[in-house]
């Protein structure tokens, strides 16, 4: 893109820009929470126990969310922002939405895995989008008004599931005469979920500013998310160690590694007998250390 064509700094664009992220942040938030003032309901239809709620509530999303925030959140340094942004806000509206169908802890609990990937987009896009396209005068001030986001998404979230579930079972007292037969918990996870879907094409349509505009900083972007996308998952694996110029050292350090967590994880699994949210924080643990420790040889001015 030719400099002409960038959007001025601190201009219109950049006002719609930051109404949009906004927005965006406040979604975010209200399709996260949402789930903790639904969590009777879903207990009572899906049999499920108050560890499996912390599952989802916890550790589905968090642990995930980690994990493909350190790629992505790489990749926004690298590819259109908007673009990795808008894809994230539909794949995490659409989960949402999915939530509503399940039948079954698996299904819920891959679906609130998919919110956690997808939300994992939101952050670095917006903070990276932003930064180019305020000065640094206002910025302080420009990401204060982004995370009021926060705020109003999780207010907003607690809200809006109980007047949905609330509102739903008085029109619908027998579930069986409601739309698709759905209960009150299922219409609001769809309800929250779908009007995502249709940001993520305004989001879409959000001008990209030119990266270092606001500070006159070049930098370097590629047109090819795929494979920087794969360098950066390849990045969070221990392939990277295993290839270093010191391979036994770190191969040993690695395994140790994996050994002192996974033998934590048993532990805990044998106190609360818990196996699914111990595998997954273990993974989580594992491919945290595994991203740290390659980063050392990756990118050792980091250290």
């Amino acid at each position: 893109m030719s400099e002409n064509h960038y959007p001025k700094v601190g201009g219109k664009s950049a006002k719609v820009a930051l109404i949009l992220l906004v927005i965006v942040y406040i979604f975010n938030f209200v399709d996260r929470q949402i789930l903790s003032v639904l969590a009777e309901e879903i207990k009572a239809d899906l049999n499920i126990t108050d560890s499996d709620l912390g599952f989802l509530f916890g550790t589905a999303f968090a642990v995930f969310y980690s994990i493909f925030g350190i790629p992505l959140g790489k990749l926004a340094d690298t590819w259109s922002r908007k673009n990795l942004l808008s894809i994230g806000l539909a794949l995490w509206s659409l989960m949402t939405a999915l939530s509503g169908t399940a039948k079954s802890l698996t299904a819920l609990s891959v679906y609130r895995i998919g919110v956690g990937i997808g939300e994992s987009t939101a952050s670095p896009s917006s903070y990276s989008i932003l930064s180019d396209y305020f000065s640094p005068k206002v910025r302080s001030t420009i990401l204060s008004i982004y995370s009021s986001g926060v705020y109003l998404g999780a207010g907003i979230g607690l809200f809006l599931g109980g007047w949905i579930v609330e509102l739903w079972s008085e029109t619908y007292p027998d579930p069986s005469l409601a739309p698709l037969s759905l209960k009150g918990w299922q219409a609001a996870f769809i309800l929250v979920g779908l009007p995502g879907i249709l940001l993520a094409f305004f989001t879409w349509q959000i001008k990209e500013p030119k990266r270092g505009g606001s500070e006159g900083i070049e930098s370097v972007i590629t047109t090819d998310p795929l494979t920087a996308l794969k360098e950066e998952f390849v990045g969070i694996s221990p392939f990277v160690i295993f290839a270093a110029n010191k391979r036994l050292k770190a191969t040993i350090i690695n395994l140790l590694m994996a050994t002192v967590i996974s033998s934590i994880c048993f532990l805990l699994y044998k106190l609360t007998n818990d196996l699914i949210q111990w595998v997954a924080f273990g993974l989580g643990a594992y491919i945290l250390s595994c991203w740290i420790q390659g980063l050392k040889f990756r990118d050792p001015v980091t250290f």
